[in-house]
């Protein structure tokens, strides 16, 4: 899966240049995070904006006696009553010269300390040497196989092959910082099957980049290429992650930077163009343009006239079909985006135009009502968010010329230092349309609903912190899988132990209640809920500086009208990581058991992996997984690292189905990547 290779910008980042119980507690945050959409989600997210802002972060840390509010938002694990805190605090103490003295500001736990203490300066370095700069580049270059060869690889009776290219993924991106306010990067990829250097592509498949420079200046920065845009809570535009539920249950509000220049390997989504922005320190004006080519399915009317019936979004050209739908759809936005920061408060609005060469026409089911259709659409939207006294307030109100407004708003409110709340209220009219639009709503389509979200987390005694949330939603129209209007809630509770700092505990349960269709042949009763309950026991334990050992169980249950005796998901886990004395090598290996033999009772695990490589599987029928992954300094700023897994399945003789199936019960893939820092 393409994003699950894209997320790992962000969780492999920090284990390059640090070690030590913050970096796998951070890990482990955003890979549940990850594991949550990826498990929910009817479409598969792309993780690359939060993936760049904290490989940003890392490599180039804030000045936390500098910092706008803007800058911590990047920071995702903290909540914005913790913001507002640190701010209040700086402002009374004007400047912090060490971590220790962070340790006075309400709601930091020394967790948060711990996460924070990578990302931050005091800008004592910059004093001591003003303006100076030193030019840095970072390359790195990977490719990976699997060792059996899939059906899609083999030879037909015809002489034929359904893939037309190798079965090797290369990927590559490198990115440079010449001079001070200007900075540039490159990307390319091929995919396992795609060809490359001949007559269908005539490079590898995949390239893109981007050139930015910030003077600083009443032109504070313009971006030529490939870039990522966000829009108050996501409801018209939202070109990089989305919201998301997760265990961070208070953390609702959409902290996309509102632009940033993008090395995303995702060729769905994303803008690629020009964007400038103007403006002073409390006023932005920023216009953009986008052109760029897209896959589609297209076909031919009877008057001769040519549509799009779907916009192809995996960015997978292996075969002859996929090919023939190889960036064949032009696709141009353009818009304008205005912010103005007044003290604790900040109002944006805005105005974009999509534009498609062709018009898109859905096939004719019922539940395609909610899609976008047509050749072009125009949405235009206004925003706030800010501090009044201890709440923290924010919301989206956004237009587009079909019909009634959508509305996305909240309020994040620290009870007496007790407990965090946040509440949340959508409501997304049935004819509301935005195909650049991603809020947090439980349907890919943010389209005929509306819900409801309390989120809570809070402190207790002998060392436990509490988390949860309650997510009521409601659909007025047809979904995918679902023929009749519905609602459902979604419950997370998640229990953290910590009595000392080389050993924590976490218990995690999540209850779903959805309407689906059912498999039955009476008619009067063609759609019923199915629940699900999902619990995990997760325990991490460190050993002096060099061993981590961590332990994870998993069980899930669905119940449903049609099918009352699903066989229960199980996992299983062990995983065991060492790191040399002298930092310049590290091993990291998992085993796992699993039985999940129904699909509705697949787990999904993050899996240890190479730097800037990333795995979430669905763990899925019964069998074993081993996995291996080491690093390996050789010289200063040049690492190399490799990988090998391994699936075994004990109740199956062949692996998938169609191109990619595997004849035999065992799957094996490796991987090598090289990087150098200079």
């Amino acid at each position: 899966m393409k994003s699950l290779t894209l997320f790992s910008f962000f969780l492999t980042t920090f284990l390059t240049g640090l070690q030590g119980q913050s970096t796998e507690q951070i890990q482990q945050l955003a890979a549940e995070i990850f594991e949550n959409s990826t498990a929910a989600s009817e479409q598969e997210p792309d993780f690359s904006s939060l993936t760049d802002n904290l490989i940003q972060l890392y490599q180039s840390p804030i000045n936390i006696n500098q910092a706008r509010r803007e800058d911590l938002e990047k920071i995702f694990f903290l909540s914005d009553s913790q913001i507002e805190a640190l701010l209040y605090q700086r402002y009374q103490l004007k400047n912090f010269y060490s971590i220790y003295e962070m340790q006075s500001i309400e709601g930091f736990s020394r967790q948060t300390l711990e996460w924070l203490e990578p990302l931050i300066t005091f800008g004592i370095s910059e004093q001591l040497a003003p303006g100076r700069f030193r030019a840095k580049g970072d390359l790195f270059v990977r490719a990976q196989t699997l060792l059996e060869t899939r059906a899609g690889y083999r030879q037909r009776e015809d002489g034929s092959k359904p893939y037309q290219g190798s079965k090797i993924k290369l990927y590559t991106r490198l990115e440079v910082q010449p001079v001070k306010d200007l900075k540039m990067g490159f990307i390319a990829e091929k995919d396992q099957g795609e060809p490359m250097f001949n007559h269908q592509i005539g490079t590898l498949d995949h390239l893109a980049g981007y050139l930015s420079w910030q003077p600083d200046k009443v032109l504070k920065q313009i971006i030529v290429g490939q870039y990522r845009m966000s829009g108050g809570q996501g409801l018209a535009l939202q070109t990089g992650m989305a919201p998301i539920k997760s265990s961070a249950t208070t953390s609702i509000r959409n902290r996309q930077a509102s632009f940033r220049p993008s090395l995303s390997a995702s060729e769905y989504g994303g803008l690629s163009g020009v964007l400038m922005d103007f403006g002073t320190r409390d006023l932005s004006i920023t216009p953009f343009i986008s052109i760029k080519k897209v896959d589609g399915r297209l076909d031919t009317l009877d008057n001769g006239s040519t549509i799009i019936t779907s916009l192809k979004n995996d960015g997978y050209h292996r075969t002859l079909t996929e090919l023939s739908q190889r960036k064949n759809v032009r696709e141009a936005v353009y818009g304008l985006q205005a912010k103005y920061h007044l003290n604790r408060f900040m109002i944006e609005t805005g105005y974009l135009h999509y534009h498609l060469a062709n018009p898109v026409l859905p096939p004719s089911e019922v539940y395609n009502r909610n899609y976008f259709s047509g050749k072009r659409h125009q949405n235009f939207w206004v925003a706030g968010e800010g501090s009044l006294y201890n709440l923290h307030l924010f919301g989206e109100l956004a237009f587009n010329p079909n019909g009634a407004p959508a509305v996305w708003g909240g309020i994040l409110l620290p009870v007496k230092s007790v407990v965090d709340l946040s509440l949340g209220y959508r409501r997304i009219p049935m004819d509301y349309r935005a195909p650049l639009g991603a809020p947090l709503t439980e349907a890919s389509v943010p389209a005929g609903e509306s819900g409801l979200y309390i989120g809570w987390q809070m402190d207790l005694p002998a060392s436990l912190t509490l988390s949860a949330y309650l997510d009521y939603y409601r659909h007025n129209w047809l979904q995918y899988q679902t023929s009749a209007p519905a609602n459902g809630h979604d419950f997370l509770c998640v229990l953290s132990h910590q009595s000392y700092k080389e050993w924590e505990n976490t218990l995690r349960y999540r209850y779903r209640n959805k309407t689906i269709n059912l498999t039955t042949s009476d008619r009067g009763k063609p759609v019923g809920k199915r629940t699900q309950n999902q619990w995990r026991l997760q325990s991490r334990y460190h050993t002096a500086a060099n061993w981590i050992f961590t332990l994870r169980a998993d069980l899930q249950t669905v119940n449903r009208p049609d099918r009352p005796n699903l066989p229960k998901g199980f996992y299983l886990g062990q995983d065991i990581r060492y790191v040399s004395d002298n930092k310049k090598w590290n091993i990291t290996t998992r085993y796992a058991l699993f039985d999940a033999e129904e699909y509705d009772t697949r787990v999904y695990a993050y899996e240890p992996d190479v730097l800037y490589s990333f795995s979430t599987p669905a763990y899925y029928g019964r069998g074993s997984r081993w996995l291996i992954v080491g690093k390996w300094t050789i010289l200063p700023k040049l690492d190399l690292w490799a990988r090998y897994a391994q699936w075994q399945y004990s109740n199956r003789e062949n692996i998938s189905t169609g191109h990619a199936l595997i004849e035999g019960n065992r799957s094996r893939e490796i991987k090598f990547q090289v990087r150098k820092r200079f």
